[in-house]
């Protein structure tokens, strides 16, 4: 992210550039997408359909967080030249890839003796083959990432994203309801098994070597400490969503929470995706490092505070353009459910650089906060209804970023500055672009936004947003677009030296 790397690995600055710049078109094209199939699958699906969706995506990342995945993981932490023995992950791989099919088939079983999820149990046994396909796809995408060949990648990716949109816009159609949204997820990473077999033409020979292995083994197993409190919350939260507010209430939820993640958590997760395996080329501790860290934790601020905060404003026209009005009942949650996602992508940022630096321990113990915090609010919020849950949610989700900034501070991972730097300049400049969205009559509070007024309010809140942070934030703007795709050419509209 900064121009100053260490002589070791001069080309780093390039290849993060180039990574932002095709998870960045990636991002964009998904969501072009993505925006065109929920406005036909809302209209299509029943409501009970995205209820059941959501539990059965809780199941299954449960489950991914105790698969090869995390011991595969161990390839990018490798400074340097180091041999990932990649045979070695692969043998591996395969054994514990085949303990979770088992497992997820288990799950399924049990589930058809319980009436709250028996409608989910048949749908399971088949999203178990998910875990057989993960394995050469998920090794691919590493080989891919330690290599840093970003456009194979994210082509990669982007393939299987609109052949998985195709499959599911035609099983809605056939009237498959929840099949429709999560059996496509199947053939999402099928480009990268091509890739490997036929493309790379690379072949397992099954050797396995414990004493390479080994150090792979411990990181995986310090990540399985750290998930494991993920896990908890995350399946807690879901079960408990859905035997007290219902598979078609969850389903409203959801799709609040869908909507936040579309417009606060997409960027910041596919950045880290792009970013992480180039932090982890940096050495740990060093100038650089936390240059680069504080940087990428200000972009992904300065992106998110200012979606969430006119989002919020304009959640009824957003919602209804959407979704439709079947779904009216989700836009009292948007909000909090939008400050509640920007939280958490702010504090996921900080918490990718805390990986990248080899913090792994410091990880379990913010993963462990946010465990306890979850659980809190499900006992103490939810009884009240969805939006103070998610109100409460929010709160967890702040406390958890400022746990992290500490640990990364503590670990010398990020310069103290760094949290200011990137909440400080977005907070003014979107409460200035909402003021003045009040103070010019486009937005109104005695009446709901329309449409039109919604038009009108993106630009003039994007203009003043930018301007309030070129008058004010200049210097810190200048590094951030310093870095960015185009940068003189951005430099140059916004009259930066």
């Amino acid at each position: 992210m900064s121009s100053e790397w260490p002589a070791e690995s001069p080309d780093i600055a390039g290849h993060a550039k180039q990574a932002v710049a095709w998870t960045a078109g990636l991002q964009f094209f998904r969501d072009v997408v993505q925006f065109g199939l929920t406005l036909a699958l809302v209209r299509m699906l029943p409501v009970e359909a995205y209820g059941q969706f959501g539990l059965l995506t809780t199941l299954l990342t449960f489950f991914t967080y105790y698969s090869f995945r995390e011991f595969l993981g161990y390839t990018l932490q490798a400074r340097g030249n180091e041999d990932v023995h990649y045979q070695d992950h692969f043998t591996a791989g395969t054994v514990i890839q085949l303990v979770i099919v088992v497992a997820v088939n288990l799950a399924a079983l049990t589930f058809r003796w319980m009436p709250a999820y028996a409608p989910v149990a048949t749908v399971l046994h088949v999203m178990s083959l998910l875990f057989v396909i993960d394995l050469p796809a998920e090794f691919r995408t590493r080989m891919l990432e330690r290599e840093m060949q970003w456009p194979r990648l994210r082509v990669l990716q982007g393939v299987g994203f609109v052949a998985g949109g195709v499959l599911s816009l035609a099983m809605a159609l056939a009237g498959l309801g929840t099949w429709a949204l999560i059996v496509p997820t199947l053939i999402v990473p099928l480009p990268f098994v091509y890739d490997l077999f036929v493309t790379a033409r690379w072949r397992p020979t099954w050797a396995f070597s414990w004493d390479r292995f080994r150090p792979a083994w411990r990181f995986g197993l310090t990540r399985l400490l750290t998930l494991t409190f993920v896990a908890i919350a995350a399946v807690m939260e879901s079960m408990t969503l859905a035997s007290v507010l219902g598979f078609a209430l969850l389903g409203i939820f959801g799709r609040a929470i869908g909507l936040a993640q579309l417009l606060c958590g997409r960027l910041a997760t596919l950045l880290a995706i792009a970013i992480f395996p180039v932090l982890t080329r940096v050495p740990r501790a060093s100038d650089a490092f936390r240059r680069a860290g504080g940087l990428y934790l200000r972009v992904v601020a300065w992106t998110v505070i200012p979606a969430a905060v006119l989002a919020a404003l304009l959640a009824d026209p957003i919602v209804r353009a959407l979704y439709g009005s079947r779904w009216v009942n989700a836009i009292p949650l948007v909000p909090w459910a939008l400050a509640a996602a920007a939280f958490a992508a702010i504090a996921q940022t900080a918490y990718t650089v805390l990986l990248a630096s080899g913090q792994q321990r410091a990880c379990a113990i913010a993963d462990a906060w946010k465990m306890v915090g979850i659980l809190g609010a499900l006992a103490l919020a939810l009884p009240a209804g969805p939006t103070r849950y998610l109100a409460a949610v929010s709160a967890v989700q702040f406390v958890a970023l400022l746990v992290v900034s500490r640990l990364l501070w503590k670990s010398e991972g990020m310069a103290k500055p760094a949290l200011f730097e990137a909440l400080a300049p977005a907070v003014v400049s979107a409460a200035t672009a909402g003021a003045a969205l009040w103070a010019t009559g486009v937005l109104s509070p005695q009446q709901v936004p329309t449409l039109g007024a919604a038009a009108l309010a993106v630009p003039l809140f994007a203009t003043v947003y930018v301007a309030v942070l070129r008058l004010l934030f200049g210097g810190a703007l200048r590094e951030v677009v310093g870095h960015l795709p185009r940068a003189r050419a951005l430099s140059r509209v916004l009259l930066l030296a």
